[in-house]
């Protein structure tokens, strides 16, 4: 049975790749499938998802200085190469790329390197480090958009596996509200940036018919975005829950999800609330959500800012736009449930011989 090591930089403990990383190496321990080990350079923010998983993991202290990382880092990849022996390791970020060919050149192991990025790389904070990714020998991506922005720089198509990410599929189906519209957000709260909260703020003050959003998630820009609804006046129609450890156990009752973000890897909120029987309302960004919804038939997209047109949206499932049926919604994502993607992700990895 082949080994796979994971190699992960610092993450917050909250993210999207935390729950598709536990739910991947669980299901590989559960089905027998792969041997996994998990290293986390700088560890985890929170370690609640660290709960319930089920194979071998060891987390690093956190170093603020990026120029002193390396040095810790490569040893104890080095360290745990020589002691797990896995033959895949998968590096999760561009800079990972580089340490894991730089450790393979230093012991001369035999292990193959895999990239599984979860994020657009035309994003500013990756810059040039998305050319690190090359130093892998095939690649993992979780969206379309991905896959084209790897061939774009130079990655041989028939080294790219578009796998993209799980979702558990549920027979709960969250009922639609009758006497008014229930609009949720769920993710981190970052007025401008990635995840335009003001987007959405400033669309729904514009509809005036009645609604309510539920707002599950957590940010630096929290406050912000209190004041910027008092001083559209919603305030009073906005429900703020904070992080929660699991946010669907919080929604009783959702008309549809909006996603407003800059730029995604493969949002899986928007698979998680269509497997849910909830429409989804997204930006079209550049990676990501329109490999899940499909027009009309799960959700709609609108061009990334284009506020007329999220507006135009959002007032017309106030207005009782009729919505599609929620069964045939929960199975228009059967691709992405949990069996289906396992057998992607054991398809690429059996298919990789380097």
């Amino acid at each position: 049975m082949k080994k796979i090591m994971f190699v992960l930089p610092h993450v917050s403990g909250k993210g999207g790749i935390e729950t598709v990383v536990k739910t991947v190496v669980n299901e590989f321990k559960e089905k027998k499938i792969f041997n996994s080990f998990l290293l986390i350079l700088g560890g985890s923010d929170n370690k609640v998802w660290l709960n319930g998983l089920n194979v071998n993991y060891r987390e690093t202290a956190y170093l603020k200085s990026k120029e002193l990382r390396i040095i810790p880092y490569l040893y104890f990849i080095f360290k745990y190469v020589k002691q797990e022996k896995p033959d895949v390791i998968i590096g999760l970020s561009p800079v990972m790329c580089l340490l894991l060919k730089l450790v393979r050149k230093i012991t001369d192991k035999k292990f193959t390197i895999v990239s599984w990025i979860h994020f657009s790389l035309n994003i500013d904070m990756i810059g040039n480090k998305k050319k690190l990714i090359k130093y892998a020998d095939y690649h993992l991506s979780i969206s379309t958009g991905i896959t084209t922005q790897l061939i774009d720089l130079g990655i041989n198509p028939s080294r790219i596996f578009t796998i993209f990410n799980p979702v558990e599929p549920t027979k709960k189906t969250i009922p639609r509200p009758r006497d008014m519209v229930v609009f949720v957000y769920i993710g981190r709260v970052i007025f401008e940036g990635q995840k335009r909260l003001k987007d959405l703020l400033t669309a729904l003050s514009s509809t005036n018919e009645k609604w309510k959003l539920e707002v599950i998630g957590d940010g630096k820009d929290l406050k912000l975005c209190k004041q910027y609804s008092k001083q559209l006046k919603i305030n009073d129609k906005i429900v703020w829950h904070g992080w929660l450890s699991n946010p669907w156990e919080r929604v009783n009752l959702a008309t549809a999800l909006v996603l407003t973000s800059e730029y995604e890897g493969l949002p899986m909120v928007l698979a998680e609330a269509i497997s849910r029987g909830i429409y989804c309302i997204s930006s079209d960004c550049e990676t990501g959500p329109r490999d899940i919804i499909r027009q009309n038939v799960n959700g709609e997209l609108y061009q990334p800012g284009n506020l007329d047109q999220l507006s135009q949206i959002l007032r017309g499932v106030t207005r009782g736009k009729v919505l599609p049926d929620q069964n045939k919604m929960k199975s228009s994502i059967e691709n992405l449930y949990i069996n289906n993607y396992i057998n992607n992700f054991v398809s690429a990895i059996s298919s990789i011989d380097r």
